[in-house]
């Protein structure tokens, strides 16, 4: 189960990365700018074959992939021609096609698709999920797993447990039972139990939650459940372009909500907003993933799109060496009208890329640990 978890998370990190950066790629063939070397995963290579002046190759570390244009890291190459004595005329012929000699926009351009495909791939995968019928959970919800410190946690619910109703009521669709607690976040709300033969009434109060924990799927109560039957139901869409509009709107709906959850999540894990949402990295996501494999298509294809926009939000942030750190640095070129020294721009990336690893190992910590917990 673990090999196929990891193998299932590496698959769906392959995909949604590669599509990123194969809008680099496009973009960047289509403007003119030589790219090296189009690799899906990272070094140490299996292979590679080169056709048309760019290498492909198929490397060991299974982590996505990359895009090698001349020129990306500043005037490293031309100085390592001018090392080996070329001329300053071969030199200016060899980087005719370099990243860092083409106008603003391009570059902008270039750095901009990856991040456009991967919302127009959360756009397509949101569109296809909509189109599908919906498995739509039915009856009594039995409790299957209880997050620690949660609510149910701390109100005495039980695995094994059936919710029959809230605050009196019945509700025969499963959402609208969800959803009717979501509403009563901050208050008290009671619920009907069915305990082995016992009926029982317990009284507590869903937890507020911020849209970054939502679209991790944590519930305002905090367990896991499982319906007493699930029908299927018929997908309410009109026709293709309606799918496609809902699609595109809820991915466009989710990229403007996600950067004020990524705050609260950082500032959360940084003590800076103790109340603030939790982040979830690399562990967590593989854990997630191995959730969602369980369940239905639809369910498949949203965690997918979701991902994907999180990636696209990620990259275009103005922190060196995302995407959108590159842009800036893109952009105070083109106010200061000259390059950064090759030197400096080195540095702001590595940097970058530092603060980047601590985050990503913090954040990990935090998953290993909220594991133990479970």
């Amino acid at each position: 189960m673990v090999v196929g978890t990891i193998a299932a998370f590496l698959g769906v990190l392959i995909v949604l990365v590669l599509v990123h950066e194969l809008g680099h790629f496009l973009v960047a063939k289509r403007a003119g700018i030589t790219v090296q070397e189009f690799g899906i995963g990272f070094p140490p290579r299996i292979g590679s074959v080169v056709w048309r002046g760019t290498r492909y190759s198929l490397n060991w570390i299974p982590l996505g992939g990359f895009v090698k244009m001349l020129g990306e890291d500043g005037d490293i190459e031309a100085q390592r021609m001018r090392e080996r004595g070329l001329s300053e005329a071969a030199i200016e012929t060899a980087m005719a096609g370099a990243f860092n000699r083409k106008p603003v926009w391009v570059r902008l351009l270039v750095l901009l698709a990856g991040v456009a495909m991967n919302f127009i791939l959360a756009g397509i995968l949101f569109s296809v999920a909509f189109s599908l019928p919906v498995p739509q959970g039915r009856g009594p919800l039995t409790i299957t797993e209880i997050q620690a410190h949660s609510p149910a946690e701390t109100f005495g619910l039980k695995v094994g447990d059936k919710i029959v109703s809230a605050d009196g009521r019945t509700f025969e669709i499963s959402r609208e039972l969800t959803a009717y607690v979501r509403s009563k976040a901050g208050h008290e709300v009671t619920l009907g139990i069915q305990r082995d033969d016992q009926v029982l009434d317990v009284t507590l109060i869903p937890r507020k939650l911020s849209d970054q924990q939502i679209a991790q799927g944590i519930g305002p109560i905090g367990f896991s459940y499982e319906p007493a039957q699930f029908v299927e139901v018929p997908s309410d869409v009109q026709n293709p372009l309606d799918a496609v509009a809902r699609g595109f709107y809820t991915a466009g709906d989710l990229a403007w909500r996600i950067p004020g959850g990524l705050a609260e999540a950082v500032g959360g894990l940084l003590g800076l907003n103790p109340n603030g949402g939790t982040a979830v990295g690399p562990i967590g996501i593989a854990e997630e993933t191995g959730r969602v494999l369980q369940g239905p298509l639809v369910q498949l294809l949203f965690f997918m799109g979701l991902l994907s926009v999180n990636l696209a939000v990620l990259n275009v942030l103005p922190f060196p060496p995302l995407d959108g750190g590159r842009i800036a640095v893109v952009l105070i070129e083109s106010l200061r009208r000259r390059r950064l020294p090759a030197e400096r721009e080195a540095l702001i990336y590595l940097t970058g890329f530092m603060v980047l690893i601590v985050l990503v190992i913090l954040i990990s910590i935090q998953d290993v640990q909220r594991l133990i917990e479970d």
